[in-house]
């Protein structure tokens, strides 16, 4: 049987469908999908040894060298296709009945490892450690750019997760504006905390632990579970369990540690279950200045908004439907995916 279920936190309905699984073709996953990727190091501009193949380095975590040479095991540099600059002017105008800003903002590309790695469960806990401290640090050093108010980190992995090259990396845009959708979040939690007196997030992981019945696993600082009305089949999200803990820029290196640890436990189990499947990892990052567009609700960011990152396998197809309709259709009921998973995370 189908359900329409509604999703608190993102404040939409989702289609769970399991009959929509005798679809034929319904999944990306095959065979072929499951082998590892061209060996494509010699040319690839992330490896080390190829640093003048990028933008110049903006931050790097080296245990030697110099900027722009082999010995580190994060590095920072502009998109070299970048969607908006910093060297834009910061300014918008007025286009008749429109309205359009110059190109102004950030566009960063983070090379998580030197490693040249297919896969995640592949990484180490100081891989995973030095990619979120690196993280960590960017966001605090663009939020002292009061020219910025919206950031997006996002990692895309594999074909269908639009990624464009093999070595693992991460993407940030921060921009002058905040998109429609966050300012609509972000009123939706506002709304939710005034009338409820506590968080949307607090409600739904008070629930989860309750019920455990879509708890993946946990540890003292975080739960990752695959919620409710998870639009993706196997959709993982990860859910910080301290109040007021809002964005990585919050995180000491304890919280660091002990995200990295249940990162490594969720990847594991989803390369179990799936293979060699392409994703993309969503940070939802809370506004970074107060302005015009987030002064209704930025003084109350510390009691409506959680920090949390959204991991989202691209195995199924989307149709006509999902697209007209913004309303996704999923053909793996969480619960199911979550025993899964969770069987996988307490064998390590």
């Amino acid at each position: 049987m189908s359900d329409i279920r509604y999703d608190l936190i993102h404040d939409e309905y989702v289609i769970i469908a399991p009959e929509r699984l005798r679809r034929p073709d319904c999944f990306f996953i095959d065979a072929d999908s499951r082998k590892p990727g061209r060996d494509d190091r010699g040319k690839c501009p992330f490896c080390p040894g190829n640093e003048k193949m990028t933008t110049k380095e903006i931050f790097s975590i080296r245990d030697s060298g110099e900027p722009d040479t082999p010995g580190w095991r994060t590095r920072v540099v502009p998109n070299l296709y970048k969607a908006v600059q910093i060297e834009s002017p910061w300014r918008s105008e007025d286009a008749g009945l429109y309205e359009k800003w110059a190109g102004f903002g950030a566009h960063e590309v983070i090379i998580d490892t030197p490693e040249h790695k297919e896969r995640m469960d592949g990484w180490s806990l100081q891989e995973y450690g030095d990619w979120l401290r690196t993280l960590r640090y960017r966001v605090m050093e663009l939020r002292k750019d009061i020219r910025l108010v919206h950031m997006s980190i996002f990692k895309n992995h594999g074909h269908y997760g639009a990624a464009t090259q093999s070595h693992p990396h991460t993407q940030l845009i921060a921009l002058p504006v905040v998109p429609k959708m966050k300012r609509e979040s972000l009123r939706h939690a506002l709304y939710f905390y005034r009338e409820h007196g506590r968080s949307r997030y607090a409600t739904v992981i008070g629930k989860e632990l309750h019920e455990r019945e879509r708890v993946v696993c946990e540890s003292g600082r975080f739960v990752a579970i695959c919620p409710f009305a998870s639009a993706f089949p196997f959709e993982v999200a990860i859910y910080s369990l301290e109040e007021r803990k809002i964005s990585l820029s919050e995180f000491d290196d304890g919280d660091i540690e002990e995200l990295s640890e249940i990162l490594s436990k969720v990847f594991e189990a989803l390369y179990l279950q799936l293979g060699n499947f392409d994703f993309n990892i969503l940070f939802d990052i809370p506004p970074l200045q107060k302005n015009y567009a987030t002064e209704e609700f930025f003084d109350d960011l510390p009691d409506i908004w959680r920090f949390s990152i959204r991991i989202v396998p691209r195995i199924y197809r989307m149709g006509g439907f999902e697209l007209g309709s913004g309303m996704m259709i999923n053909p793996v009921a969480p619960e199911e995916a979550a025993k899964l998973l969770r069987k996988d995370t307490k064998s390590r």
